[in-house]
């Protein structure tokens, strides 16, 4: 609910304001979304690999999608910097403050998801990740897969009201 207030407010602002993005900060967005939805298929294969009880595999897949995870971070943070080098702030333009919440709020919303793919990750290496009892996996896929498709949201937000 919280991405949706936050879009209403921008696109009722979106009319008198225009031509903020340049096509260099739409490239790091789209190459950012890529890796987020690998990291999802990934986390997709582990937990299939966990079902299979192929432990091994499980942590592979899950630390990839980790790994992407992290990748899609510093994305978002060299989005921040092609803005900040072309002298865009948050008060700059309203379109620029709409974009650094969304991607401040999205990226403390992963950090948080990342923080349980960890968890899922040091249980494994442990030999605590249980395929009986996948809870800790499930969670931390449904969590992951809701910022996914919230991200994808926010793009296509960002790209067609550019």
């Amino acid at each position: 609910m919280f991405f949706l207030a936050l879009t209403f407010a921008y696109l009722q602002r979106h009319g008198l304001n225009t031509g903020w993005m340049s096509a260099r900060l739409a490239e790091i967005l789209s190459a950012d979304t890529c890796l987020l939805l690998a990291s999802s298929l990934a986390l997709v294969r582990g937990r299939e690999f966990l079902k299979a009880r192929q432990m091994r595999a499980t942590l592979c897949w899950t630390a990839t999608a980790f790994g992407f995870g992290l990748a899609f971070l510093a994305g978002q943070a060299m989005a921040w910097r092609s803005l900040l080098s072309a002298n865009v702030y948050v008060a700059t333009h309203p379109n620029s403050a709409f974009f650094y919440l969304v991607t401040a709020a999205h990226a403390a919303h992963l950090l948080l998801a990342l923080g349980l793919l960890a968890w899922v990750l040091s249980r494994g290496w442990r030999g605590r990740l249980q395929p009986d009892r996948p809870l800790l996996m499930e969670v931390t896929g449904i969590v992951w897969h809701c910022l996914d498709i919230t991200w994808v949201y926010l793009y296509l937000v960002l790209l067609f009201y550019r």
